[in-house]
């Protein structure tokens, strides 16, 4: 019996004895105290989300609320912040959200006064102004961490060697307090580069051996001066797209983490919380939710992943003449390398530090009547054909991969891993830029290691030909697309796109980090559209949080990013709250290359990052696949070993079995006909119960199984209409089912 079989069967019994186990702290009922008078009322359920979030930040120091992409947080957010009877709210967003947020608190919350401080002027001023009313300060993240530039301050005297009076002369630097000469624990002087990677310390009298450079930029990180100068002025702190604050030393995590600190009160939104691994939520949860901290250090990482993730132990055996473990001498003693690595998954244990604070909602809670969402993943032939040269894109692909096939086997034997990034993503890059032809080279001794052409700009390639077809029968449609691609830089092949869709009568418009600024680009968009644009290509990245993109029903990933957040964030842009077409998400990829791999490797991360959302794939909680480590690990580990990639045809059979997979595992979350008895009383801990008692509370009503899917929303454009299930034809489970092709 498998994990889908054991719930269907036993969902009953699990899920009242996980009722009055774990019981909610809040409950949708009739008698729950009204949400405070706003300016735009709220959408299906978003009162309760704000109800509850409003509950949770009034009982816990961190709430969080995870909401699919489009499901109205920014509104979530301010409301529950309102309605929880907060005055001073930070709020720290991504600069392209500034805006934004001003205009939709200003749209939500009365008599509110919001404002964007980009400068230790607008903070101060802050101060001065009158207290009337809640005030909204929205700060971009960029303004909190970023500081001046510093750079070494330190005396140099030169010196030379009295033993050798023609030898050229050098340079000693002294500590400019105490005069001590710097050096290392030998007395060699210490260089400018070394003083240069870090701030560091005279060891004589710890005075600062760095300055502020003069010759940078003349700022102060707002963070450190909100902790330094207005430590009780904020009074709760609202991080937007909070999951990028995840990594343990990025300066944007570290500013956040400084601002919860100082603040106290936080509430976190995000679309997508987890990024596959357990390690993803540690540093989250370490930050933002203090309960966290009693059972975890902020060192204690590897504790967490050995408790909650999923770790691979490889011992390997180094029987090669030139391997690098020797055997005993005069036994027989064998050396081995032991490595461990992460993958994806999280252990159910781990939602117990999540459930007691979190709100979470999906979107068919909020909108009633939202069009299909489809995803469809096209693979493409590689040209065969030769040019005037004799090459063909196929034939350059193959000897691109068979000679960096020998050098990552070679690299991986010798335990090196500092090549895999370069030719990794040679091999994902070049069949999407074979018009600018490739030259890799060893980056140890410069060797040459392969080199083809350039191939003819006047053919169009098969994938180029697809993406053609599909905007094409789009654009009859009525519909706009959004092309994804994410080579902008060196190997940019947005110029390419733009040329060929525009050549076949088209109207194209490309954005660039470079061009739009991060706070204009949702008017750009808006401009854009107004001007008739039939395509925008863009990098993922640049729109995959708060900008909504309804007018683009059709989004096509031409080349894919490899992140589950960018993935996820990018690909719901336009089905969200006010979209009345069918969405379509496609992505594109060669058949039989590297391309095809990595987006089936990075499918395993998803699972486990809807996972914790509730949203439990056909294969159960822990059924990630057998080499999600790490993508570029795992992509090498395929190369050298030759195993297979997908084949197209199964895919597109597998797509009609996966229609019903959404509503089915609704299904094993809740069952219709079930109603479990009233509780009366509640008594919580930190995983979500009250020490205090609360009233008793309301069960959800049923949902009526005739009028509604598995979402308990009603999926039909027109009310005449028979209802019917949410469409979802693509299933990422079934797409890891698949067994991988190797290039010919």
């Amino acid at each position: 019996m498998n994990l889908g079989e054991f719930i269907d069967h036993y969902r009953d019994a699990i899920t009242k004895r996980v009722i009055e186990s774990y019981p909610p702290l809040y409950r949708s009922s009739a008698d729950q105290p009204p949400l405070p008078q706003l300016l735009r009322p709220p959408l299906g359920g978003q009162t309760d989300a704000v109800r509850a979030a409003a509950l949770s930040l009034q009982t816990h120091q961190g709430t969080t609320i995870v909401g699919e992409m489009g499901t109205g947080k920014t509104f979530i957010g301010a409301t529950a912040a309102h309605m929880a009877g907060f005055r001073r709210i930070l709020v720290l967003c991504p600069p392209h959200l500034t805006r934004k947020w001003k205009r939709e608190i200003e749209q939500t919350i009365p008599l509110a006064r919001a404002s964007i401080v980009t400068s230790i002027t607008d903070l101060e001023r802050l101060r001065l102004s009158a207290d009337s009313g809640p005030q909204f300060v929205v700060m971009s993240r960029e303004r909190a961490k970023l500081s001046y530039r510093w750079k070494p301050a330190v005396i140099e005297q030169w010196s030379a060697d009295q033993h050798a009076p023609d030898a050229a002369a050098f340079s000693i630097p002294h500590c400019p307090t105490c005069y001590t000469p710097v050096t290392d624990d030998y007395g060699v002087p210490q260089t400018e580069a070394y003083l240069r990677r870090r701030k560091r310390r005279c060891a004589h009298c710890a005075s600062a051996l760095w300055q502020a450079d003069k010759d940078g930029p003349r700022r102060y990180a707002l963070a450190d001066y909100i902790k330094l100068r207005m430590r009780r002025f904020f009074d709760l702190l609202i991080l937007d797209e909070a999951h990028e604050y995840k990594a343990k030393g990025s300066a944007q995590g570290i500013a956040a983490g400084t601002l919860a600190a100082v603040i106290g009160k936080t509430l976190n939104l995000s679309g997508t919380l987890m990024g596959g691994y357990a390690s993803t939520l540690f540093y989250l949860l370490y930050r933002f939710s203090p309960a966290i901290r009693t059972e975890f250090r902020y060192s204690d990482e590897n504790q967490w992943i050995q408790r909650f993730g999923f770790v691979e132990q490889r011992i390997n055996y180094s029987d090669n003449d030139d391997g690098d473990l020797p055997d005993g001498r005069h036994s027989h003693r064998k050396s081995y390398r032991k490595t461990v690595r992460e993958q994806p998954g999280l252990a159910p244990g781990a939602l117990f530090h999540l459930i007691g604070n979190t709100v979470f909602l999906r979107l068919s809670d909020v909108a009633s009547s939202l069009p299909p969402y489809e995803e469809h993943i096209t693979l493409t032939a590689m040209d065969t054909q030769p040019d005037y040269d004799g090459w063909s894109q196929r034939k350059a692909y193959d000897l691109v991969f068979q000679a960096l096939r020998t050098a990552l086997t070679q690299a991986l034997q010798s335990g090196s891993q500092r090549l895999l990034a370069t030719y990794l993503q040679t091999l994902l890059a070049y069949p999407d830029g074979c018009t600018h032809g490739e030259k890799v080279l060893d980056p140890t001794d410069g060797e040459l290691i392969v080199e083809v052409p350039p191939l003819s700009e006047e053919r169009i390639y098969p994938k180029e030909q697809a993406l053609l077809d599909l905007v094409a029968a789009e654009r009859l449609a009525g519909r706009r697309a959004l092309v994804y691609a994410t080579h902008t830089g060196t190997r940019d092949i947005t110029g390419r796109l733009d040329e060929i869709l525009t050549r076949h009568g088209f109207k194209v418009a490309v954005m660039k980090a470079d061009t739009v600024a991060p706070d204009r680009r949702e008017a750009w968009v808006a401009q854009q559209v107004q001007a008739g644009v039939d395509v925008i290509i863009c990098h993922p990245r640049l729109v995959q949080t708060g900008l909504d993109l309804i007018d683009f029903p059709t989004l096509i990933w031409f080349e894919t990013d490899y992140s589950v957040y960018t993935m996820r964030q990018a690909s719901r842009r336009s089905w969200r709250i006010g979209q009345n077409h069918p969405v379509k998400v496609i992505y594109m990829a060669y058949r039989e290359t590297l391309q095809a791999n990595a987006l089936k490797l990075v499918a395993q991360k998803l699972q486990s990052s809807l996972a914790v959302e509730g949203e439990l794939p056909e294969d159960g909680l822990a059924a990630y696949g057998d080499d999600g480590d790490n993508l570029m690990m795992a992509l090498a580990r395929q190369i050298v070993s030759g195993d297979d990639q997908a084949d197209a045809e199964t895919m597109e059979e597998m797509f009609a079995r996966a229609r019903n997979a959404a509503a089915i595992d609704e299904q094993y979350l809740m069952d219709d006909e079930w109603q479990p008895e009233p509780m009366m009383q509640i008594h919580a801990n930190g995983n979500g119960h009250h020490a205090n008692p609360i009233g008793p509370t309301t069960q959800l009503t049923p949902v009526n199984s005739a009028t509604a899917n598995g979402n308990g929303t009603n999926n039909h454009y027109d009310n005449a209409e028979p209802a019917t299930e949410q469409q979802t034809l693509f299933s990422w489970a079934e797409f890891l089912a698949v067994e991988p092709a190797r290039p010919s």
